[in-house]
This record gives structure tokens, C-alpha cells and sequence, in this order.
């Protein structure tokens, strides 16, 4: 495991980031305030945004730390929070992860919590080091259950009569996914039991860049059989992500109305229908044969005598 902290990310519809003091408002009108999002959870509705404010104080001030892991869910289209997701809990003997995540109700059955808990699932297990990243709901929060398994998170059981929230006792569904799991998806290969990963980030002009990560080169060298010195790995690390950003401007393209072409060039009719002729004639073509028998060139056994 290597802590990495809270990292910038992004999806095709959220940026992952780190909460600032400007996010009192979103964070308190979206959902910190709204007791339906609240109802499976343990801690009162916020009173006001000087109260959410104060809170945003303090996870500012833990994002110093690298084991720290809290993301703000920002909307792309409105640039402001939507919920959190982050990690609760720990336990480094087992490179465990317990994560926990809301989103505000208007913004509920979007699939934008799923789209962000398989991008954390991918950033703790496949960056992060992390074998094993799990989550705990009521099972009355039918829903919640539902966004885990959609991100590959598989029910362990549940535990009888083992929390309480503003519901009463609850009984505890629990969820996981594990490195064995990742990487069974990931290759069928047992000797390539090594996932690869890819990150979009953004960079100070506000553009998405992709960053591959060491583990990918690792893997691509394996793959090509190439032992690469580090500055030649940083140097391919570059040129495969400046080669995914041009892919990436290349599917911005509106192609609509354009036909696909089997060629470069507008060639038409590049293949033809197969013509049965008689040939040029069997003597003219036996005459340049080394060796001839029954009418047929005579060719030597590839395989024994």
C-alpha cells in the first residue's frame, strides 16, 4: 500500500475533488440539511451553513494528511457538490478500505453515485494498494445495495440486529471487492495477474489529461518483453498518455452523417466476387517444377520420412 491522499479525479459526468470552504452552500442545500438522505445514517441533519461550514473547516485541514481519502461528487454540468464519498475506516495489516457515500436527493437514481464509487473502487485498489474495499448499509436501503453490487461490490451477509440509525435497529448488509475479484475480471491469465490502470486528470487550463501509472508501464513492458531503465519508462509513460489525449479529441469529432470507409481513400468496390478459370494450362505451369509425379509437383515431407 502506498497513501496517496485525496487525488483530483474525473468521470465522464463527475470531477472527484477535495471539499473546500466555498462548498458550505452546495453541501448544505444538496444534502447535509435533507433528512430523507440522512434517514439510513447515524448523524443529524445539519442546521444551517454556518454548521456545514465548520465541518468543511476541519476536512480541510485533514487533507494534510495522506491517509486521508474524502471526495467531493461535483456535477459537471453545475460545477458544484452533489454528495461525498470517502473512506471511514482502515486496517493496513489486510489493506482493508471502508468506504461510505450520499448524494443528495435530487440527484438520486442518475447513476451518479455508482459512477463515482467505481472510480474510488479503482483509485484504492488499483493506485492506492488496497486489497479489499467494503461498505456496510442498512438492508431496508434497498438502493444503496443496489449502486455497490452494480460497482462489482458482492453481498458478504448480513448482520442481525447490528447498527441503528434514524430507522431504529437495523439489520447490516455488507459488501465488498477484493484483488482476487478485480483481477479475475480484469485477465483471464493467472501469470498476468497484474490490472492496469489509467487516470484522467485535470490540468491547469482545466483540460482532462490522462496519467498512466506505473503499474500499467510495468505490465506494457512485461507484455512487449522490455526492460525499461526509468527515464525510458517516464518517457513512454508520456507518449502513450499524449496518445490517449489525441484519441480522446479525435472521439469529440462529430462524425454524424459521415459514412465509414474501408480505406484511406474513397475506394469503392475494393473487393471482387472469385473467378473460376481453367488456368494457364498444366504443362506450361509442371514445366517449371523441380520434381514431378502423377501429373503434380513433388514436395518433401515436412514431418518424418
Amino acid at each position: 500500500m502506498k497513501h496517496l491522499g485525496t487525488q483530483m479525479m474525473a468521470t465522464e459526468r463527475l470531477t472527484l475533488r477535495r471539499f473546500t470552504p466555498e462548498d458550505a452552500e452546495s453541501m448544505f442545500y444538496n444534502w447535509s440539511s435533507d433528512p430523507e438522505v440522512t434517514r439510513y445514517l447515524t448523524w443529524e441533519p445539519q442546521e444551517s451553513v454556518e454548521s456545514t461550514a465548520a465541518y468543511l473547516e476541519q476536512w480541510e485541514s485533514e487533507y494534510e494528511n495522506s491517509e486521508t481519502y474524502r471526495w467531493a461528487i461535483e456535477l459537471n454540468d453545475t460545477e458544484q457538490p452533489i454528495g461525498v464519498i470517502e473512506v471511514i475506516s482502515m486496517d493496513e495489516r489486510i489493506g482493508s478500505a471502508e468506504v461510505s457515500f450520499r448524494v443528495g436527493k435530487e440527484y438520486w437514481h442518475h447513476g451518479y453515485a455508482s459512477e463515482a464509487l467505481a472510480e474510488i473502487i479503482r483509485f484504492l485498489m488499483g493506485e492506492a494498494g488496497f486489497g479489499r474495499v467494503w461498505a456496510k448499509a442498512d438492508v431496508a436501503n434497498v438502493h444503496a445495495g443496489e449502486v455497490m453490487e452494480k460497482c462489482g461490490m458482492l453481498p458478504e451477509g448480513v448482520l442481525k440486529r447490528a447498527g441503528w440509525n434514524h430507522t431504529g435497529i437495523a439489520d447490516i448488509g455488507i459488501y465488498a471487492k477484493t484483488v482476487s475479484a478485480a483481477v479475475a475480471e480484469d485477465t483471464s491469465d493467472e501469470d498476468a495477474a497484474m490490472t492496469t490502470h489509467v487516470t484522467k486528470v485535470m490540468d491547469e487550463d482545466g483540460k482532462l489529461r490522462n496519467v498512466i501509472s506505473d503499474e500499467t508501464m510495468e505490465y506494457v513492458g512485461i507484455l512487449a518483453k522490455l526492460e525499461l531503465s526509468p527515464a525510458e519508462a517516464e518517457a513512454a509513460k508520456k507518449d502513450m498518455a499524449d496518445m490517449l489525449d489525441y484519441i480522446d479529441q479525435l472521439n469529440e469529432l462529430d462524425t454524424d452523417g459521415i459514412e465509414p470507409m474501408s480505406h484511406v481513400f474513397p475506394v469503392h468496390n475494393v473487393f471482387r466476387e472469385d473467378v473460376v478459370t481453367n488456368g494457364d494450362g498444366s504443362a506450361a505451369t509442371l514445366a517449371n517444377a523441380p520434381v514431378l509425379k502423377d501429373g503434380g509437383f513433388k514436395v518433401p515431407k515436412t514431418i518424418g520420412e
